[in-house]
């Protein structure tokens, strides 16, 4: 027996208007072969990701998924509809970095920024290989903060980012270059205080450190584990916080926990805290971003050459960072 997905009859198509995320994400599920895997790549929830499906379907007026015991699949309507989404969506991302080509996105400039720390301090070796590669070209470092997150590359700010995830899955585009394990900041005299490593489920109860209104609620969901909790939130104690600096200062001065990539047992963190691992759920995966439209130019090469740069340094050296005299077969 087959279920439908997602199309709701109505007397007409909705009136709404179907945009690129719509095409995105249907194209993403048609790949995927199903729902979680989508959602997974798209760093986006099940329940977002069927809710835009079913707004897409409304539009076209038609049923183009159903659910079948062998997994999710394509219509007739849904293939055809496939067929020519995809060429609309390349047609679109080549326009734009056609556009970008023409106004001069290659004229010897690369703005990359940067969210610090970076496990094995990988942005170094990534900008030493990229300078040498492009030595014509002049890089702009930033350093992006928690507030700042992706905005500064999708607002055109920055030109590339190494970043963790999530970022924006509708307008960036990236590279996974490196999985790090989560982690979790604890104070001193708090019940995990003397363990090593902590099962996530054993930590959905705990009460968080607050982030600032204006830290993207997307990431703030990811690494709070909403989705493990059914979307719901955590019990949150102290004052919100808009700096890692100040999240690690609430988790001393309030007993709270705060998640964070485990790396951050190699930084000075503040006396009487320390990191313990988070297990159970996937790693933290830092990303070389660039805006969606962006193709063809340094943006996109950056990111391929960082992601190529840092799977060399995983297997010459797992742990160390080589010399630059060391990268030059790495960027082939």
């Amino acid at each position: 027996m087959s279920v439908h997905i997602g199309y709701l009859p109505t007397s007409g198509h909705g009136d709404g208007h179907m945009e690129l995320r719509h095409f995105r994400y249907f194209v993403a599920v048609a790949e995927y072969g199903g729902f979680t895997r989508a959602a997974a790549r798209l760093h986006v929830s099940q329940p977002t990701l069927s809710q835009q499906i079913r707004d897409l379907e409304r539009q076209v007026g038609t049923p183009l998924l159903v659910r079948d015991p062998s997994g999710t699949r394509l219509t007739p309507a849904g293939a055809a509809f496939y067929e020519r989404i995809r060429g609309v969506l390349h047609a679109v991302d080549d326009a734009a970095s056609t556009a970008r080509y023409v106004a001069g996105l290659r004229e010897g400039k690369l703005r990359v920024g940067v969210a610090l720390p970076m496990p094995r301090e990988i942005h170094l070796t990534v900008l030493t290989a990229f300078a040498e590669a492009y030595a014509e070209v002049q890089v702009s470092p930033r350093q992006l903060g928690l507030v700042d997150f992706d905005r500064p590359l999708i607002h055109g700010e920055i030109d590339v980012a190494l970043m963790f995830m999530p970022v924006d899955p509708e307008r960036l585009a990236w590279e996974p270059v490196l999985d790090e394990p989560r982690g979790l900041a604890v104070s001193t005299g708090h019940d995990l205080w003397d363990v090593d490593a902590v099962h996530f489920t054993d930590v959905l109860g705990q009460a968080f450190a607050p982030a600032h209104a204006e830290v993207p609620a997307r990431a703030v969901r990811w690494w709070t584990m909403d989705e493990q909790r059914n979307d719901e939130p955590p019990r949150y104690r102290g004052a919100p916080g808009a700096t890692p600096e100040e999240m690690l200062l609430s988790v001393r001065l309030n007993r709270v926990v705060c998640p964070a990539p485990y790396n951050y047992r190699d930084t000075a963190l503040p006396t009487g805290l320390r990191m313990i691992e988070l297990t159970g759920l996937p790693p933290a995966t830092v990303v070389a971003a660039r805006r969606r439209e962006d193709r063809g130019g340094l943006a996109e090469a950056f990111c391929s050459l960082a992601a190529r740069t840092v799977r060399g340094l995983a297997r010459s050296a797992p742990g160390k960072v080589p010399a630059s005299s060391d990268l030059g077969d790495l960027r082939a």
